[in-house]
Protein backbone atom coordinates (compact mmCIF):
# COMPACT_ATOMS: atom_id res chain seq x y z
CA UNK A 1 0.00 0.00 0.00
CA UNK A 2 2.79 2.56 0.88
CA UNK A 3 4.73 1.49 -2.52
CA UNK A 4 1.39 2.13 -4.55
CA UNK A 5 0.53 5.53 -2.73
CA UNK A 6 4.21 6.68 -3.47
CA UNK A 7 3.98 5.63 -7.04
CA UNK A 8 0.52 7.74 -7.56
CA UNK A 9 1.93 10.53 -5.54
CA UNK A 10 5.58 10.24 -8.09
CA UNK A 11 2.86 10.19 -11.21
CA UNK A 12 1.03 13.15 -10.11
CA UNK A 13 3.71 15.06 -9.54
CA UNK A 14 5.60 14.68 -12.90
CA UNK A 15 2.04 15.05 -14.60
CA UNK A 16 1.59 18.80 -12.95
CA UNK A 17 4.76 19.16 -13.04
CA UNK A 18 5.27 18.58 -17.11
CA UNK A 19 8.51 18.73 -18.95
CA UNK A 20 9.84 21.18 -16.52
CA UNK A 21 8.70 19.64 -13.21
CA UNK A 22 11.42 18.22 -11.51
CA UNK A 23 11.22 14.52 -11.85
CA UNK A 24 11.48 15.55 -15.67
CA UNK A 25 14.60 17.52 -14.91
CA UNK A 26 16.07 14.53 -12.95
CA UNK A 27 14.92 11.96 -15.68
CA UNK A 28 17.00 14.32 -18.76
CA UNK A 29 20.03 14.61 -15.87
CA UNK A 30 20.08 10.86 -15.53
CA UNK A 31 19.84 10.12 -19.09
CA UNK A 32 22.87 12.51 -20.12
CA UNK A 33 24.81 10.77 -17.65
CA UNK A 34 24.14 7.70 -18.59
CA UNK A 35 23.92 7.95 -22.57
CA UNK A 36 28.06 7.28 -22.35
CA UNK A 37 27.84 4.60 -20.40
CA UNK A 38 25.13 2.79 -22.64
CA UNK A 39 27.20 4.09 -25.76
CA UNK A 40 30.10 1.97 -24.21
CA UNK A 41 28.21 -0.91 -23.63
CA UNK A 42 26.36 -0.63 -27.34
CA UNK A 43 29.89 -0.07 -28.72
CA UNK A 44 30.97 -3.58 -26.99
CA UNK A 45 27.82 -5.56 -27.51
CA UNK A 46 26.83 -5.03 -30.94
CA UNK A 47 29.85 -6.83 -32.78
CA UNK A 48 29.17 -9.57 -31.03
CA UNK A 49 25.25 -9.05 -31.55
CA UNK A 50 25.71 -9.09 -34.64
CA UNK A 51 28.02 -11.67 -35.36
CA UNK A 52 25.43 -14.48 -33.55
CA UNK A 53 22.61 -12.69 -35.96
CA UNK A 54 24.98 -13.38 -39.09
CA UNK A 55 25.83 -17.05 -37.86
CA UNK A 56 21.74 -17.20 -37.51
CA UNK A 57 21.38 -16.17 -41.08
CA UNK A 58 24.33 -17.62 -42.92
CA UNK A 59 22.66 -20.26 -44.63
CA UNK A 60 20.20 -17.36 -46.28
CA UNK A 61 22.97 -15.34 -46.89
CA UNK A 62 25.18 -18.13 -49.06
CA UNK A 63 22.17 -18.93 -51.22
CA UNK A 64 21.34 -15.24 -51.95
CA UNK A 65 25.61 -14.86 -52.42
CA UNK A 66 25.24 -17.75 -54.91
CA UNK A 67 22.14 -16.70 -56.93
CA UNK A 68 24.42 -13.42 -57.15
CA UNK A 69 27.39 -14.93 -58.27
CA UNK A 70 25.16 -17.43 -61.34
CA UNK A 71 23.60 -14.01 -61.74
CA UNK A 72 27.07 -12.09 -62.46
CA UNK A 73 28.57 -15.30 -64.80
CA UNK A 74 25.18 -14.83 -66.65
CA UNK A 75 25.23 -11.46 -67.45
CA UNK A 76 29.02 -11.80 -68.14
CA UNK A 77 28.50 -14.49 -70.78
CA UNK A 78 25.72 -12.66 -72.29
CA UNK A 79 28.29 -9.63 -72.72
CA UNK A 80 30.90 -11.40 -73.94
CA UNK A 81 28.54 -12.92 -76.79
CA UNK A 82 27.37 -9.80 -77.77
CA UNK A 83 30.78 -8.39 -78.50
CA UNK A 84 31.54 -11.34 -80.21
CA UNK A 85 28.21 -10.97 -82.45
CA UNK A 86 29.56 -7.40 -82.86
CA UNK A 87 32.67 -8.39 -84.22
CA UNK A 88 31.66 -10.33 -86.46
CA UNK A 89 28.52 -8.29 -87.71
CA UNK A 90 31.79 -5.28 -88.03
CA UNK A 91 33.99 -8.06 -89.92
CA UNK A 92 30.94 -9.43 -92.48
CA UNK A 93 30.04 -5.52 -93.41
CA UNK A 94 33.85 -4.87 -94.09
CA UNK A 95 34.14 -8.25 -96.65
CA UNK A 96 30.22 -6.81 -98.02
CA UNK A 97 31.92 -3.30 -98.25
CA UNK A 98 35.31 -4.68 -99.79
CA UNK A 99 33.35 -7.31 -102.20
CA UNK A 100 31.52 -4.52 -103.75
CA UNK A 101 35.15 -2.49 -104.41
CA UNK A 102 36.42 -4.93 -105.95
CA UNK A 103 36.98 -5.47 -109.43
CA UNK A 104 37.22 -8.41 -110.36
CA UNK A 105 34.32 -10.03 -109.00
CA UNK A 106 34.73 -12.58 -105.73
CA UNK A 107 32.94 -14.60 -104.04
CA UNK A 108 32.40 -14.43 -99.87
CA UNK A 109 33.50 -17.61 -97.87
CA UNK A 110 33.46 -18.90 -94.58
CA UNK A 111 36.55 -20.68 -92.76
CA UNK A 112 35.78 -24.16 -91.73
CA UNK A 113 38.53 -25.37 -90.68
CA UNK A 114 42.57 -25.17 -90.34
CA UNK A 115 45.20 -27.12 -91.63
CA UNK A 116 48.32 -25.66 -89.42
CA UNK A 117 51.29 -27.94 -89.15
CA UNK A 118 55.11 -27.40 -89.59
CA UNK A 119 54.83 -28.82 -93.41
CA UNK A 120 51.11 -27.18 -94.16
CA UNK A 121 49.71 -24.38 -93.54
CA UNK A 122 45.99 -23.92 -94.83
CA UNK A 123 42.47 -23.49 -94.28
CA UNK A 124 39.43 -24.66 -95.82
CA UNK A 125 36.47 -22.57 -96.91
CA UNK A 126 32.73 -23.45 -97.03
CA UNK A 127 32.88 -22.43 -101.11
CA UNK A 128 33.90 -24.56 -104.03
CA UNK A 129 33.58 -25.13 -107.92
CA UNK A 130 29.61 -25.19 -107.46
CA UNK A 131 30.21 -21.51 -106.86
CA UNK A 132 32.98 -20.58 -109.33
CA UNK A 133 36.07 -21.39 -107.36
CA UNK A 134 39.28 -22.58 -109.40
CA UNK A 135 42.73 -23.82 -108.28
CA UNK A 136 45.16 -20.40 -108.39
CA UNK A 137 42.49 -18.06 -107.34
CA UNK A 138 43.53 -15.01 -104.49
CA UNK A 139 42.40 -15.30 -101.36
CA UNK A 140 41.98 -11.98 -99.67
CA UNK A 141 40.16 -10.35 -96.24
CA UNK A 142 40.30 -6.88 -94.59
CA UNK A 143 37.70 -3.88 -95.96
CA UNK A 144 36.01 -2.24 -96.51
CA UNK A 145 37.66 -1.03 -99.99
CA UNK A 146 40.15 -2.10 -102.03
CA UNK A 147 42.94 0.06 -100.47
CA UNK A 148 42.49 -1.94 -97.42
CA UNK A 149 42.41 -5.70 -98.89
CA UNK A 150 44.84 -8.11 -97.23
CA UNK A 151 46.40 -10.95 -98.85
CA UNK A 152 45.56 -14.62 -97.04
CA UNK A 153 47.20 -16.74 -99.78
CA UNK A 154 45.64 -18.56 -102.62
CA UNK A 155 43.17 -21.66 -103.56
CA UNK A 156 44.92 -25.01 -104.07
CA UNK A 157 42.49 -27.67 -103.40
CA UNK A 158 38.22 -27.58 -104.87
CA UNK A 159 35.94 -29.88 -104.42
CA UNK A 160 32.24 -29.00 -105.33
CA UNK A 161 31.20 -27.40 -102.38
CA UNK A 162 34.50 -26.91 -100.05
CA UNK A 163 38.41 -25.21 -101.55
CA UNK A 164 41.45 -25.42 -99.33
CA UNK A 165 43.57 -22.38 -99.18
CA UNK A 166 47.32 -22.49 -98.75
CA UNK A 167 48.09 -19.62 -96.31
CA UNK A 168 51.28 -16.91 -97.15
CA UNK A 169 52.81 -18.44 -94.01
CA UNK A 170 53.24 -22.14 -96.16
CA UNK A 171 57.20 -22.44 -96.42
CA UNK A 172 56.33 -23.75 -100.38
CA UNK A 173 54.49 -20.15 -100.72
CA UNK A 174 56.00 -17.27 -102.55
CA UNK A 175 54.51 -14.18 -103.80
CA UNK A 176 56.04 -11.22 -105.64
CA UNK A 177 56.58 -7.85 -103.31
CA UNK A 178 57.02 -4.32 -103.39
CA UNK A 179 57.84 -1.84 -100.70
CA UNK A 180 56.10 1.37 -100.83
CA UNK A 181 58.38 4.15 -100.28
CA UNK A 182 61.37 3.24 -102.27
CA UNK A 183 59.50 0.82 -104.72
CA UNK A 184 61.92 -2.18 -104.43
CA UNK A 185 60.75 -5.05 -105.79
CA UNK A 186 61.59 -8.89 -103.74
CA UNK A 187 60.58 -12.26 -103.47
CA UNK A 188 58.17 -13.29 -100.24
CA UNK A 189 58.53 -16.36 -98.95
CA UNK A 190 56.30 -18.08 -96.07
CA UNK A 191 58.31 -18.82 -92.54
CA UNK A 192 55.57 -20.65 -90.94
CA UNK A 193 55.40 -19.36 -87.57
CA UNK A 194 58.35 -16.79 -87.87
CA UNK A 195 57.82 -13.48 -89.75
CA UNK A 196 57.75 -13.91 -93.49
CA UNK A 197 60.91 -13.41 -95.60
CA UNK A 198 62.02 -10.73 -98.55
CA UNK A 199 64.88 -11.57 -100.61
CA UNK A 200 66.36 -10.40 -103.60
CA UNK A 201 65.77 -6.26 -102.38
CA UNK A 202 68.82 -4.19 -103.81
CA UNK A 203 71.64 -3.44 -100.55
CA UNK A 204 71.47 0.11 -99.21
CA UNK A 205 67.81 0.35 -100.19
CA UNK A 206 66.15 3.18 -98.28
CA UNK A 207 64.10 0.62 -95.91
CA UNK A 208 61.15 2.09 -93.19
CA UNK A 209 60.34 0.07 -90.34
CA UNK A 210 57.69 -0.47 -90.30
CA UNK A 211 57.12 0.21 -94.26
CA UNK A 212 53.71 -1.24 -96.01
CA UNK A 213 54.94 -4.16 -98.44
CA UNK A 214 52.28 -4.93 -101.46
CA UNK A 215 51.75 -7.25 -104.42
CA UNK A 216 53.31 -6.47 -107.36
CA UNK A 217 52.48 -7.15 -111.35
CA UNK A 218 54.70 -8.93 -113.35
CA UNK A 219 54.74 -10.99 -116.44
CA UNK A 220 56.77 -14.27 -117.45
CA UNK A 221 56.11 -15.32 -121.05
CA UNK A 222 53.19 -13.46 -121.51
CA UNK A 223 51.43 -15.23 -118.76
CA UNK A 224 50.46 -13.11 -115.57
CA UNK A 225 51.36 -13.33 -112.20
CA UNK A 226 49.20 -15.29 -109.44
CA UNK A 227 48.13 -11.60 -107.24
CA UNK A 228 46.78 -8.54 -108.91
CA UNK A 229 49.02 -5.41 -107.83
CA UNK A 230 47.93 -3.30 -104.75
CA UNK A 231 47.04 -5.99 -102.19
CA UNK A 232 48.53 -5.45 -98.45
CA UNK A 233 51.01 -8.61 -97.70
CA UNK A 234 52.36 -7.51 -94.47
CA UNK A 235 54.62 -4.73 -92.71
CA UNK A 236 58.51 -4.58 -92.30
CA UNK A 237 59.70 -5.95 -88.72
CA UNK A 238 62.98 -6.40 -88.86
CA UNK A 239 65.95 -5.61 -91.88
CA UNK A 240 69.21 -8.06 -91.83
CA UNK A 241 71.83 -7.39 -94.01
CA UNK A 242 73.83 -10.54 -95.80
CA UNK A 243 76.82 -11.28 -95.38
CA UNK A 244 77.39 -11.60 -98.94
CA UNK A 245 75.79 -7.95 -99.27
CA UNK A 246 74.57 -8.97 -102.32
CA UNK A 247 70.63 -8.60 -101.07
CA UNK A 248 69.30 -7.76 -97.89
CA UNK A 249 67.18 -9.91 -95.91
CA UNK A 250 64.03 -8.54 -95.13
CA UNK A 251 61.40 -9.72 -92.51
CA UNK A 252 57.81 -8.84 -93.48
CA UNK A 253 54.89 -8.82 -90.45
CA UNK A 254 51.83 -10.58 -92.39
CA UNK A 255 48.93 -8.11 -92.15
CA UNK A 256 46.63 -10.42 -91.89
CA UNK A 257 45.82 -11.78 -87.87
CA UNK A 258 45.49 -15.71 -88.66
CA UNK A 259 44.82 -17.06 -85.47
CA UNK A 260 41.47 -14.85 -86.01
CA UNK A 261 40.90 -15.45 -89.75
CA UNK A 262 36.87 -16.13 -90.45
CA UNK A 263 36.05 -14.57 -93.49
CA UNK A 264 37.42 -14.17 -97.14
CA UNK A 265 37.10 -13.46 -100.02
CA UNK A 266 38.49 -15.39 -103.32
CA UNK A 267 39.14 -13.42 -106.08
CA UNK A 268 37.80 -14.53 -109.67
CA UNK A 269 40.36 -14.35 -111.59
CA UNK A 270 42.29 -16.21 -114.13
CA UNK A 271 44.51 -18.98 -112.75
CA UNK A 272 47.71 -18.88 -114.87
CA UNK A 273 51.02 -17.88 -113.12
Amino acid sequence: MVLVSISLAVITLDYRGGTEGPLAVAGRAAQEGIAPLQKAVTTVTRPIGDFFSGLAHLPSLQDENDRLTAQVQDLSAQVAAASYLREQLAALQDQLGLQGTLDPPSVAAVVIATGISNFDWSVTIDRGSEQGIEVGMPVVTGGPTLDAAELVGRVIQVTSHSSVVQLILDRRHAVAGVLSSSGETGLITGQGDDDLRMDLVTPGTGIGVPEPVYTTSYEVNGHPGRYPPGILIGTVDRVTPESNAIQESIQVRPAVDFSMLEFVLVLQIGTEG
